[in-house]
């Protein structure tokens, strides 16, 4: 039986998730989602808890849910990109199923050799240190309008994750067809808009997603993180994972009195984004050190079985289903926060 991989967030699950997991049942027989956890890419708390996107997962139907480990999946693209196609190897997946707006895998990969030129890089590099966005410096940088849009980034950064592990997965790529960030969203609307809006949710997501949605919990850890990141020395802040050339020092120096906005106005410049920023407080506040995500990608992930189908059963055969400590203490805080608490045994799901 083939098995297809989705590396995602739902944060939330919306219409064009359930439109990825519909085509990726017509690749494969079993469709596994590896998922961030409690947090997400953009250093905050996930909307809903980890177990409840899970379920969202099955219900919109996916056959298995397993955790993406918080130091990929709060980590940069090409780290997120590298957690997930490492645990798909493990999980021995037959092809990777992913959105892009391009919507070709042959172009997108005709894209990876020049990404990984020398003077390319250093050109990238250049234009992200000037404020510029990372999929705008890429394009910049290479001259590849495909490269100017976030969704062939990401594609990229699978194919390039792929090629570097020798994976004998095949990628396939549904192109998006809606620009999901419209102001004024048509088929489809982002997860960003459906976090911002709760008018949007009726049409663009599910009843059983909706009701889950918390929307305090980014409120409550921007509350809490200045407090954490009070009490830091200069020397921890420097060695967390995400921090370059004297962050530590404006992170250090700047005000933790007045909340989480004036904070990160104060550290924030052209070259030090505010989703940079996000991330490497986040990782302050959980212990992830630029040694321990350097170590994190030298040893196999672990794979934690958020939720499954109990027609799916079968598909849990050789996972050992286990937790790393930084996962742990990101499940902790978000319970903290969320005042929620975590199921004791694995969620399945009959439909």
């Amino acid at each position: 039986m083939k098995l297809a991989a989705i590396i995602c967030e739902f944060n939330p699950l919306h219409t064009g998730h359930k439109k990825l997991i519909d085509y990726a049942h017509t690749l494969a027989d079993n469709v596994v989602c590896i998922m961030s956890g409690n947090f997400t890419q953009r250093g905050l708390p996930a909307c809903a808890d980890k177990y409840s996107r899970a379920k969202h997962a099955i219900l919109a139907g996916a056959d298995l849910v397993v955790e993406l480990p918080t130091v990929f999946a709060t980590a940069s693209a090409e780290n997120f990109a590298y957690g997930g196609i490492a645990i798909a190897n493990l999980l021995n997946a037959d092809c990777l199923v992913f959105g892009s707006e391009c919507g070709n895998i042959e172009e997108l990969t005709k894209s990876i050799d020049t990404i990984n030129d020398c003077e390319a890089s250093k050109r990238i590099q250049q234009e992200v240190q000037k404020g510029v966005s990372y999929p705008k410096a890429v394009a910049m940088a290479t001259g590849l309008e495909v490269l100017s849009q976030p969704n062939n980034v990401l594609a990229i950064e699978y194919l390039k994750a792929l090629r570097y592990t020798h994976s004998s997965i095949t990628p396939f790529t549904l192109k998006r067809e809606d620009n999901y960030n419209n102001d004024e969203p048509q088929q489809y609307a982002s997860s960003r808009a459906l976090r911002a809006d709760k008018a949007l949710r009726d049409k663009y997501t599910f009843n059983y997603v909706a009701q889950d949605i918390d929307d305090e919990i980014v409120e409550k850890f921007c509350k809490l993180a200045p407090a954490f990141l009070s009490v830091a020395t200069r020397e921890e802040l420097e060695q967390t994972e995400g921090v370059t050339e004297g962050l530590h020092n404006r992170i250090f120096n700047a005000d933790k009195s007045h909340g989480y906005e004036k904070m990160l106005d104060e550290i924030k410049t052209k070259r030090y984004t505010r989703l940079k920023l996000q991330r490497v407080i986040l990782n302050q506040i959980l212990g992830i050190t630029k040694q321990l995500a350097a170590d994190s990608k030298s040893r196999q992930p672990n794979i934690k079985v958020l939720a499954v189908k109990s027609s799916a059963v079968a598909l849990l055969q050789n996972i050992e289903n286990e937790t790393d400590e930084i996962t742990l203490r990101a499940d902790r805080l978000y319970s903290a926060l969320s005042g929620k608490t975590p199921p004791t045994k694995l969620v399945k799901i009959d439909l």
